[in-house]
C-alpha cells in the first residue's frame, strides 16, 4: 500500500461488524509509521472487489475506519 511500509492483518477488527456473504480483510500500518498511519481493507463480495483507504496525520482511528468498512460491506452485500 502506497503510504504504509508495512502492513499487518488488523487484530483488533470486531468480528460481529461482518456482513453475512461480503468477505473482508482489514490491514493496518505496522508500527512505527511515518508522520501518517494508513488503514485498508480488502472486500469481495461476489464478483466485485473493493478497496477502502484511510489515512490520517498521527493515528487513524479505528472505529471510524471500522464503520466505513461496514457500511461498504452493507452497500455491496
Amino acid at each position: 500500500m502506497r503510504g504504509a511500509a508495512e502492513a499487518e492483518y488488523d487484530e483488533g477488527f470486531p468480528e460481529r461488524a461482518a456482513v453475512s456473504e461480503v468477505q473482508s480483510i482489514p490491514y493496518t500500518e505496522a508500527e512505527p509509521y511515518g508522520p501518517e498511519q494508513v488503514r485498508f481493507a480488502h472486500i469481495a463480495a461476489g464478483d466485485v472487489y473493493a478497496l477502502v483507504v484511510q489515512s490520517r496525520k498521527g493515528t487513524a482511528a479505528a472505529v471510524p475506519f471500522q464503520q466505513t468498512v461496514t457500511l461498504q460491506s452493507q452497500l455491496l452485500g
